[in-house]
């Protein structure tokens, strides 16, 4: 048995569309973009260190809701440690991106219960039904709060 037969996809047929790096940015109609989007989703893996962060944020957020004022999440590592890659995931997980053949980023993407749990109950979320007035409504709005203004 070679090690290519161990995995569900053959890893020497995937084409690295992202070249190894993950750019958090608004992919507004680029099919480009959103190919990538979808390739990141389809092999992102949330185990160990991005489960645990994802779930720290997560819990943080929803621990905030109802208070005048909701927690910063700062997101640091090293050099090529994943932040970039944690942070999209976040963002198109929590709003459930849904792309053109009606498949949603959570659809793609095998999440632990705990994460999937979490999600749900985000405000700004596909299952959310109706998310608090006094904190952004969106991810893409929390993002935009979030971000450096240029």
């Amino acid at each position: 048995m070679t090690n290519r037969e161990l995995y569900l996809r053959d890893p020497t047929t995937l084409e690295l569309l992202n070249n190894g790096v993950s750019k958090v940015s608004e992919i507004g109609h680029d099919e480009r973009q959103i190919k990538t989007l979808r390739f990141e989703l389809e092999t992102f893996v949330c185990d160990g260190e991005y489960a645990r962060g994802l779930e720290r944020i997560l819990r943080a957020y929803l621990d905030g809701l109802g208070r005048e004022e909701q927690k910063a999440v700062w997101v640091s590592g090293f050099f090529g440690s994943g932040k970039s890659h944690l942070v999209k995931m976040l963002r198109y997980l929590w709003e459930d991106y849904h792309f053109a053949d009606s498949a949603t980023a959570r659809s793609l993407v095998r999440l632990p219960t705990e994460i999937s749990d979490l999600l749900a109950c985000a405000p700004g979320s596909a299952n959310m039904s109706r998310p608090s007035s006094q904190i952004p409504h969106s991810p893409a709005q929390f993002w935009r709060l979030a971000s450096p203004q240029r």
